[in-house]
């Protein structure tokens, strides 16, 4: 679970394929303790007394740009640097593998006619498909990775 601050970093997880939670508003106990199985992923040193005390897995990151704390969690936690377009950017629910017809109405014209491999965020709805944007996302992780 990482803090709301991390939204980038819990996207470039997403994309990877991770569980990755966001944390919506101030942190408390309660919110934290909703997903005792998670580790908590801050760049706040002031909130590590509090996770302590409230036995909770935790992980500090530096507050370094978005790629240097995906470097340090691919490492820490061992994450293959693939992309893997499973799990919904926006909300991190599992995407269900969809025929373009299912959702030929809520896509353009253009993207029915040469996308492939959509997918469903059965929570949000957003459709997904493979783009052009997919070569520029393996680009941004190539470079990213080689500064690891």
């Amino acid at each position: 679970m990482l803090e709301s601050g991390l939204d980038k970093l819990a996207h470039w997880l997403r994309l990877l394929g991770v569980d990755a939670l966001l944390l919506e508003g101030e942190v408390s106990k309660k919110k934290v303790l909703e997903h005792p199985d998670r580790v908590f992923i801050t760049t706040s040193r002031k909130l590590e007394k509090h996770l302590r005390a409230w036995g909770v897995d935790y992980l500090v990151l530096p507050k370094e740009d978005w790629k240097i704390q995906l470097c340090l969690l691919l490492k820490y936690f061992n994450i293959k640097g693939e992309l893997k377009f499973n799990r919904c950017y926006y909300c991190n629910t599992e995407l269900l593998a969809v025929e373009k017809e299912q959702v030929k109405e809520r896509i353009p014209p253009m993207v029915y006619i040469y996308g492939e491999d959509f997918t469903l965020c059965p929570k949000c709805e957003k459709v997904y498909w493979k783009g052009s944007h997919h070569p520029r996302l393996k680009e941004i992780l190539k470079k990213v990775l080689h500064s690891c």
